[in-house]
């Protein structure tokens, strides 16, 4: 099956994909490629949202109908690293029984660890893109017989892209599609934004939570990335996806926090099979077990303090178990 992926990358001498932004370009990879590439776009995102519905078709339970994932990588992930972390997310959540297609959204990162700014930037500037390309065209194309369940994963800086794309969508006024637009599970993982954007009274994320119906923080004390981005980023705030969200004013009733803290101490050889990266930063993805927690949030069947692989220890305070 394909990889569908949504690239706003632009072109370098060679023709490859590069660390700039660009027009948006709607991708179907080839299962053996292992590089994106501009000959896979396709002419426009009709044709490319077709090819995705049906492919989401050929994968989907006949029971809970399509669901669709749209996942946003992290600060210093080049294409073909983006692509590789898109497929095995697919793979694994496919494996555990939450039947669905990933689209990955590729935006423009400088390469190196160093181009945290550079990055940053572009981060905000390729944002709007994910909701006015990506999420609304699939509220355009629902209807009464394909219903399209669409929620959004996002790593690390991922997550601020996620943060400026719905805060630059509703005040553009460009949100009105079909009446609005929503999501169902929001997650974020490694999250590269300030812990206090979540307090109640902040603005921040109130465009997140106004057009998601769940948001589930994943985040590990043991994060060194998220340490050493604190002071890149000249902001000493600390940032939810190492301490979690603020406990002294309650946050949006939408919110749930799992520490993953625990579970990231008992993995007993924390090395990399199949990713490149911090370790600390992006085990998530190579751990069977935050997959199984991951997929039970997916689906969204059970209540969020009711989930087996979790441990409740507040009122949206979770511990995702060890074992």
């Amino acid at each position: 099956m394909n990889s569908y992926v949504l690239c706003v990358r632009d072109l370098n001498r060679e023709n490859h994909f590069s660390s700039g932004l660009d027009t948006p370009r709607y991708l179907a990879v080839p299962p053996g490629a292992e590089e994106p590439l501009p000959a896979h776009a396709m002419p426009d995102v009709n044709g490319w949202m077709t090819a995705v519905l049906q492919d989401a078709k050929s994968s989907a339970d006949p029971k809970n109908g399509l669901e669709v994932v749209f996942f946003v990588h992290g600060y210093n992930t080049d294409p073909v690293e983006a692509l590789k972390r898109q497929r095995l997310v697919e793979n694994e959540l496919n494996t555990r029984g939450f039947k669905c297609l990933v689209i990955g959204f590729d935006w423009p990162t400088g390469g190196t660890a160093a181009a945290y700014l550079y990055d940053r930037l572009q981060a905000q500037q390729a944002a709007l893109i994910l909701v006015e390309g990506g999420i609304i065209p699939f509220a355009q194309f629902q209807s009464t017989d394909c219903p399209i369940g669409v929620h959004v994963m996002a790593h690390s800086m991922g997550a601020f892209v996620v943060r400026e794309a719905f805060r630059a969508t509703d005040k553009s006024h460009k949100g009105d599609v079909s009446g609005d637009w929503k999501v169902g599970q929001m997650v974020f993982f490694g999250a590269d934004v300030s812990s206090s954007c979540f307090d109640a009274d902040s603005p921040d994320m109130q465009p997140v939570f106004a057009h998601c119906g769940r948001l589930t923080n994943y985040f590990s004390g043991y994060d060194e990335a998220l340490a050493v981005s604190n002071v890149k980023n000249m902001d000493i705030s600390s940032r939810v996806g190492r301490v979690g969200m603020p406990t002294r004013t309650p946050g949006d009733a939408k919110a749930v926090d799992v520490d993953c803290g625990p579970r990231y101490q008992a993995i007993p050889d924390r090395k990399f099979q199949v990713i490149s990266g911090m370790v600390s930063h992006s085990w998530y993805l190579e751990d069977a077990r935050w997959y199984e927690d991951l997929a039970y949030t997916l689906k969204g069947d059970l209540d969020r303090n009711l989930i087996p692989t979790r441990d409740k220890v507040g009122e949206n305070d979770c511990v995702l178990k060890v074992n």
